[in-house]
């Protein structure tokens, strides 16, 4: 199975920024609205293999995604991180640092402090056409 952060359809589809070395994508199972990740463009496990370069780009763009969000979407808080190996929940072998606005109310069906994954279960890749409008909305705060 070929990375989905290599894959240049999940790019073309996902995308809602990029610079030199990072993309930021829409998040395929979003918990809330806005759920996206960033992904270094150069394949990499885990956070020990980002060049020096990498890591600034992927900081700054954290940074200025929680910016927008914080203006747009005005989220009660926000989660941000990643988890590295299986046994820590990575279930994409492609480091990613994850963005999840929170909203009033969320508590009811996410935990207090979400760690990104859930039981698959209960979390269901949307189609392109259910994530289309949100990309769509996200992206424009990019522009």
């Amino acid at each position: 199975m070929q990375c989905p952060f290599c894959d240049p359809k999940t790019i073309e589809e996902q995308l809602l920024y990029e610079n030199k070395n990072i993309f930021v994508i829409y998040n395929i199972r979003p918990a809330n609205k806005g759920q996206c990740v960033v992904v270094p463009k150069r394949h990499v496990t885990n956070i020990r293999a980002l060049t020096k370069d990498e890591l600034i780009d992927i900081i700054s763009a954290v940074q200025l995604v929680s910016q927008k969000y914080n203006d747009y979407l005005q989220p009660e808080g926000c989660n941000y991180g990643f988890n590295e190996g299986k046994y820590a929940g990575q279930t994409v072998e492609h480091f990613h640092f994850h963005i999840m606005p929170r909203v009033k109310g969320d508590k009811e069906r996410l935990p207090e402090y979400h760690l990104f994954h859930r039981d698959p279960k209960t979390k269901r890749n949307l189609s392109h056409e259910e994530l289309q409008p949100s990309i769509d909305e996200m992206k424009k705060l990019f522009i």
